[in-house]
Parts: C-alpha cells; structure tokens; sequence
C-alpha cells in the first residue's frame, strides 16, 4: 500500500507514450512531459487553440506552439493529444473536506477514537476522489479544531508533493454565539468565549492568529455581532486575506442590517442563499433579485452559488431520501460519510428540519437563488463552482460536475462555466499563484478529456488523466489507486457496523 502512494506521489507513469506498458520505477521528479496535437481551453479568454504541442517542465507550462513545431525535450515523455481538450484543473471553490482530524472533532460516540487506518489512508481515499473528477483545488470551508489542523498538514504535504490531492486553500472560520446574537437587546452581548469573538478586539485578535497560524482565507460566520462582524471583515482586508463566508444575521437588536453588511463586503459571498436570506422579507419576491443583484455588482463582491446544495436540500425535503449520487461514484464515498447520510444522523431527514419555520418555502428559495445567480452573471458578478459537499447526496468531486451543469441551466455558456470553476476560484484564493489557465509559465493543474465541454459541458467528467502540479495521473492509475484502499474502506465499514451493533445492544429494553 504505501508503496503505491509514494510511487504516485513521486509522478507515475511513464518515459514513453501513454499506452505503451509503464516502467516498474518512477522518477523522483516532475520532468518533462509533452502532449502532441491537442485543442487547448486556456479558459481566461474565448480562444480555443487547435492542434498545439504543451510542453510541461518541472510543474509548470513551458510551452504552447503550433503543431508543426519541432519540440523534442531532453528526456521528454509523450502523451498524445489527438481528438483531446486541454483544460484548467477544476476547483471546488466551498467544500468540507472528510479528515482524520474530523473524526475527531465529530460529536457522534460512534466516531469517537475511530481507527482509520494506517499511512493517513482514509484522508488519501477522500483527496483522491477529487482527482478522479479532475478537481485540482478546493476551498476548505471551515471544520473544528482537529480538522483544521489536518487540513493545514495536508496542504503542506501536498504542495511538496509527498500526497497526493487537490492544491488546498485552508479557511478559518469566524463565528459569534448564536444565542446572544440572536438578543433582543444590545446591552446583552456577553464577554468573548474562545473561537466565538463578540467584540472588535478579539474578531481583529482572531483574524490575527489565523494569519499566523496560516490559514489562506477567513470565513466570517454569520452570527457575529455588527460590531465584530466589521471588524473581522476589516482586519482581513489589512492583512492581505480574502474572505468568503456568510453574510451577517438580521432582526435582532445587535445585528447589522442590509446596508451594513454591503457597506462592509466580503469578497467573496459563500452562497446565493445567504442573500436569498437578505430578500426573504418581502417573500423572495422577483423586485429583490434586481436589488439585490445590483447591491452585490456595486460592491464588486464575487458570489458561489452552491446551486446544487440547493437542489439537494429540497429533493430530501419533498422526497425524503437522500438523492442519488452520479454513475459508480457512490462506491468512493467514504463510510464515515456514508454513516453521516444515513436516516438517523441525516438531519436534512428529520422531522425537526421538516417543521422549522419556513420549509414551506425551500422551493421557492430554490428557485430565487437560480434566478438571482442569473441575475449576478449578467451582472458580470465573478461566479465560482462550489458544492458544500459532503452534504447528503454530494460526493466529493464529482459534485462539482454537477454545480457546473446547475451553471449551464441558468444560462452560463460552457465557456463561462469553465471559466467559473477555474481562473475565477484562483482569482479569488490564489492570487499570488498566477491566473489559473492554460497558458505558459501557469502551474500545470490540467485535465485532458476525451471530448470536447465547449460542444457539451457534461464532457468535463470524460477525463483521460490529470496533471497535478506537473506530475501527470492517467485516469486509470488514479482508478487504480482507489482501487488500493478499498480494503481499508471495508474494515473501517466493519469496525463502524460494530460499534453501532453495540450501541444497539446497550439501549435499555422498551
């Protein structure tokens, strides 16, 4: 097992053209590739470039010529590109990402002191199925403390390529209690409590740690107080950080209000759904979407939809069950996820959620989000692909697939939708990292797909390989490396499938 993750990690495949047999040894390094008589997608203008020769040289793009250009590398290796689309690795801009460090935090006793497995296996299975669906990067929402702290090392561990995964962009999420916030009156904000800042001091002192802790971005939560809110929201700014979370609460005596929260902007605004939130007071009517659309252009504030999230959320409400997930990806999905979607842990399945005050109104809100998405794009509102996944229904990569179509059906073209899952979420997160498309000198975070996503944007999922920071992973070898840690999946399916035959045993007789 761990012989294959090292090998993979350290660029497999192999020094002659794709489809001859691979050599038993990989090199330590990235080397030289060369992919002939391809049509290649840069994604940040509305070129497509036929027949052109990319060559990729220690993990980032150091060529891109006409086909009848004589590029023989020293110690190059080939990949024919015929009859294939060169495109952007994908990035999953709003995600929750499964850790070891998850677990942990997690309040289920089920979970508690649960093994995983050896060599980090469990989080090499959850970050290889991003790959898998050519998702090169993904923007960690927020997790506990131990999640956190996993997700920090696995960055690390990736970025020096001795992981295998998406390149991570680690947020810190900053939220408020609930309760006081939601006071009446103002004059009852309590003194701060660790991780739940209710002044401006400790919202900057906590935007502060972050920094140097190093996470890449701040997730202000939507239960701050106004006052802290703004100051979080600030101090991010003055330290050079993106922010991309929820918008503040409204109705309460400390709570900001909609001009506060867009006279104080994100950069970036997690869910259509929270200004749904900011337009629910007059019924979700349509006049909102314009203002709020407007409000949102005005503040040059960019916006993830999480359509799908959405669509997910209201096909368990109205057909209680989780909805099925896309082709043979159910089997990736992770038993621990698994456990989390199931009826008793689900609680997009109770019947708490199903009698909270306005259910009623989750198509509605569904439908308003995709209108107001609409409304944003024809705005020029930078638009990002994210999921939310894991939540019930959304499988870690392949999610994003279906966010994408979600973006084509509210009148996004192909192209934009490419656009929206690529250069934009690196516009937002990585700004210091280059543009994110396909054009030299960019890192080489590529997908090669058998047909074209300009004709049909469902062809993002037929994928030939991935490049991953320059270390090129047929799809078959990635198929081959889930297929390694199937085993480990089952006995951590049996070790939980004991535990909860032995928290049955031990309830009291009715």
């Amino acid at each position: 097992m761990k012989a294959l993750w090292l090998a993979a990690a350290l660029c497999v495949a192999g020094s002659v053209p794709v489809g001859a047999a691979e050599p038993a040894a990989a090199k330590p390094d990235r080397g030289v590739w060369v992919i002939r008589d391809v049509t290649v997608i840069p994604a940040d203008t509305d070129e497509v470039l036929a027949h052109r020769t990319v060559v990729i040289r220690e993990g980032r793009i150091a060529g891109i010529q006409a086909l009848g250009a004589l590029l023989h590398p020293a110690g190059a290796r080939y990949i024919d590109g015929r009859g294939k689309f060169l495109i952007p690795g994908l990035v999953d801009a709003h995600v929750h990402i499964a850790t070891e460090g998850a677990l942990r935090d997690s309040k289920n006793p089920l979970l508690a002191g649960l093994d995983t497995g050896a060599d980090h296996v469990y989080d090499r299975h959850v970050l290889l199925s991003f790959l898998k669906a050519g998702v090169t990067g993904a923007a960690n929402l927020g997790g506990g403390a131990h999640s956190d702290e996993d997700l920090l090392w696995l960055r690390d561990e990736i970025a020096a390529g001795r992981i295998l995964g998406p390149r991570l962009y680690v947020a810190k999420r900053i939220n408020g209690p609930r309760a006081e916030v939601a006071s009446p009156r103002p004059a009852e904000v309590p003194a701060s409590k660790p991780g739940a800042p209710t002044t401006a001091a400790d919202g900057i002192a906590a935007v502060r740690a972050a920094r140097e802790r190093g996470y890449d971005f701040i997730k202000p939560y939507q239960f701050l107080n106004r006052e802290t809110y703004q100051a979080v929201v600030e101090e991010t700014r003055r330290q050079g950080m993106v922010s991309s979370g929820h918008l503040p609460e409204l109705g309460c005596g400390v709570c900001a209000d909609r001009a506060f929260a867009f006279a104080h902007p994100l950069d970036n605004i997690a869910h259509s759904e929270e200004l749904g939130r900011y337009g629910r007071e007059s019924d979700l009517a349509p006049r909102d979407i314009d203002a709020l659309a407007e409000r949102v252009a005005r503040g040059k504030i960019g916006v993830t939809p999480t359509l799908i999230t959405l669509k997910q959320i209201l096909h368990m409400y109205v057909q209680r069950e989780v909805p099925p997930v896309p082709g043979d990806w159910l089997a990736l999905v992770d038993p621990v996820t698994r456990l989390d979607w199931a009826p008793a842990n689900n609680p997009y399945l109770s019947a708490k959620f199903r009698n909270q005050d306005g259910a009623d109104t989750f198509s509605a809100g569904y439908d308003f989000s995709r209108l107001l998405t609409r409304e944003l794009w024809k705005r020029g509102v930078p638009l990002t692909v994210g999921t939310d996944a894991p939540l019930p229904g959304l499988a870690f990569g392949v999610s994003v697939h279906q966010e994408m179509i979600e973006l084509r059906e509210v009148g996004l073209s192909p192209l934009e939708v490419l656009r929206a899952a690529t250069v934009n979420a690196h516009r937002l997160f990585d700004r210091q990292g280059g543009s994110g498309a396909v054009r030299v000198g960019e890192r080489a975070d590529l997908v090669l797909l058998d047909a074209d996503p300009l004709a049909d944007l469902r062809n993002v999922a037929r994928i030939d390989g991935v490049f991953v920071q320059g270390r090129w992973l047929p799809a078959a070898r990635i198929e081959a490396m889930l297929k390694e840690s199937d085993r480990e999946m089952r006995e951590l399916s049996q070790r939980l499938q004991a535990r909860q035959a032995a928290a049955e045993r031990s309830k009291p007789a009715p």
